[in-house]
């Protein structure tokens, strides 16, 4: 490398500087050191001591001296300084640092062509022989004889390194084609050892460990490319690979879907339809309602990356179930709902999420109307302590309002707190998870008409509110590219916060409370689907549901006493409020198209 430092700035006029100056041109470095020592403290003096320093051959006391004169309120001009500077850190072999002062030299400036062949030799000797190619390239036109011999020199230190880099380079690409993907990362890693500050042959050896299904090794080479030089079209690649390999909102990567979905299914048991258990009347005890349905589906989502840990979504979901049946097309349900999620990596393997959303029922058809509305917030952390596993925390807050005053006691909040385990094994995953849920929604008050001549009325009390406690499971699995499957299953002891009762009007004009009873349900649900892709559009999915429901109110049920009905509390099953041991099948056939 040719580093010669050269005395190109004026220095102040004055006797103790000139005597340095004088000093310093004739080669008594030391003496020159001495003198500019004893002027008065200055950026040109400073400067001067850093020159002779350097000629005594010694460069870290040079380079402390040039830095104090870069920082005096008269430094030196930053061209030569910044060449000077340069010349120090490479002979203390620190080379990135040198190539760094190098480039600052200022393009026209004297020593810029000069500063470009000394990056390109500070960059081969840091181990970057593409980046010193690359000096090599700028410096060459318009160099000078001296110039030119030091670019040849520099060309001459870098061909074997480059060919070599590009060679295994190409073997990678031959092997990566081919499906060798091992073969192919020890290719592209041996092209980086040569060209370290190719951030191509790290994305590629990154790329190839994906597919090896390497996910740790795919995940520190995508990383150590994306801190080196790529184009914008590689630094796309790298977040796209780097997104395969995460978890969570990242895990599609900045993308926008929209899909639409049609398809016909049966419902064993209309009356209970999941967002209000409406089976309260004793004249429905006997009643066993089914019917088809069809039912139509709209959504749209959205997520973006808003910096490299920080990505957002927000989606929105429509969707019209219509039952046949005459008797039951009341109970049709149509739910629009809207979310807004953001997702903050907040250290390696951490996630934490925060979610705002609201949803809207609508049921019937004929005589369409409002049911409930909601608005709710979640909060989640997640740990992907390995790249099989995943520990997640979600709490989550509802406030729900019935829509008018027939729907009022469904309105009330609600708190969940879900805690689950994910494992991931190639193309299956398997979740399980605890929830405890707290939904402070009302109670119902309906009456009707007696037919005891002794009772005036009679009115169910029928709280809708609960604490529950669940544990589950859900499960995927996918064979081949164009089938998945799933199985999702899960059991909740629900406790009611209130208690049912009977209250009844005698003929006497006295009002009394029958059958007071606390409500306890067990449900069990099980969800099996397969879904095969038809097209890369579309979609087709049969899904089966089971919910099972056991509860301790239910008026088809005998007493062991049959003088519990008699006695003043009137304390038996003939009187409670609904029928709560019931099951519901479900199947439907859906067909998605995606966008």
């Amino acid at each position: 490398m040719w580093t010669g430092l050269l005395l190109l700035v004026a220095l102040a006029a004055g006797e103790p500087l000139e005597d340095a100056r004088e000093s310093f041109a004739a080669g008594r470095y030391a003496e020159a050191e001495q003198q500019a020592l004893q002027a008065p403290p200055s950026g040109a003096s400073l400067y001067l001591v850093g020159l002779a320093r350097f000629r005594l051959g010694r460069p870290a006391e040079a380079l402390e001296a040039l830095e104090a004169a870069g920082h005096a309120s008269d430094a030196p001009e930053p061209d030569a300084w910044n060449f000077n500077r340069g010349a120090c850190l490479y002979a203390l072999g620190r080379f990135a640092e040198a190539e760094e002062a190098f480039a600052h030299v200022r393009e026209g400036a004297p020593l810029a062509r000069v500063a470009w062949i000394n990056a390109g030799f500070a960059a081969f000797d840091a181990g970057a022989p593409d980046r010193a190619a690359q000096w090599a390239e700028r410096a060459s036109p318009g160099a000078s004889t001296a110039e030119a011999l030091q670019v040849e020199e520099l060309r001459a230190l870098v061909s074997p390194a480059v060919n070599e880099g590009d060679e295994a380079y190409r073997q990678g690409l031959a092997s990566f084609d081919a499906g060798r993907f091992d073969e192919a990362r020890a290719h592209f890693l041996r092209a980086a050892e040569r060209q370290p500050d190719s951030g191509r042959a790290r994305l590629m050896a990154g790329a190839s460990a994906w597919r090896m299904g390497s996910r740790a090794e795919a995940r520190e080479d995508l990383t150590a490319a994306l801190a080196l030089t790529l184009t914008p079209l590689d630094r796309a690649t790298a977040y796209q690979y780097l997104d395969l390999l995460s978890h969570g909102l990242r895990s599609s990567g900045p993308s926008l879907w929209v899909s639409a979905s049609v398809g016909p299914g049966f419902d064993s048991n209309v009356l209970q339809v999941g967002v209000a258990a409406r089976d309260v009347s004793g004249a429905n005890a006997d009643v066993v309602t089914a019917s088809p349905f069809a039912e139509a589906s709209v959504g749209i989502s959205a997520r973006f990356r808003l910096s490299d840990r920080l990505f957002a979504a927000l989606s929105y979901g429509g969707s019209q179930r219509a039952y046949s049946e005459s008797s039951v097309r009341d109970y049709s349900l149509q739910l629009h709902r809207a979310t807004a999620a953001a997702e903050w990596e907040a250290a390696r393997r951490v996630r934490v999420g925060l979610l705002a959303g609201g949803d809207i029922f609508f049921t019937g058809l004929a005589d369409f109307r409002g049911l409930q509305a909601s608005v709710n917030a979640n909060a989640w952390l997640a740990w992907d302590e390995t790249e099989h596993t995943s520990t997640r925390l979600d709490l989550g807050a509802a406030g729900k309002d019935g829509i008018g005053e027939e729907f009022a006691y469904l309105t009330g909040p609600r708190l969940d707190a879900t805690l689950s385990q994910e494992w991931r094994l190639g193309p299956a995953s398997i979740t399980a998870w605890y929830r405890y849920r707290q939904d402070r929604i009302g109670t119902l008050e309906q009456s009707f008409t007696s037919e005891d001549a002794s009772l005036v009325s009679q009115t169910y009390v029928i709280p809708f509110g609960f604490t529950g406690h669940a544990v589950g499971a859900s499960s995927r699995w996918q064979p081949l590219p164009w089938l998945a499957a799933s199985l999702d299953a899960d059991v909740e002891w629900r406790r009611y916060l209130e208690d049912n009762a009977l209250r009844v009007v005698t003929a006497g004009g006295d009002t009394e409370t029958w059958d007071v009873r606390r409500r306890y349900d067990t449900r069990f649900v099980i969800i099996p689907s397969v879904s095969a892709r038809l097209s890369s559009h579309l979609r087709l999915t049969a899904r089966y549901e089971l919910l099972v429901n056991r509860s301790n109110i239910d008026m088809r049920l005998t007493d062991d006493d049959p003088a519990a009905c008699e006695g003043a509390e009137h304390l038996c099953h003939a009187y409670d409020a609904t029928n709560g041991n019931y099951e519901k099948h479900g199947v439907m056939l859906q067909l998605e198209a995606v966008w």
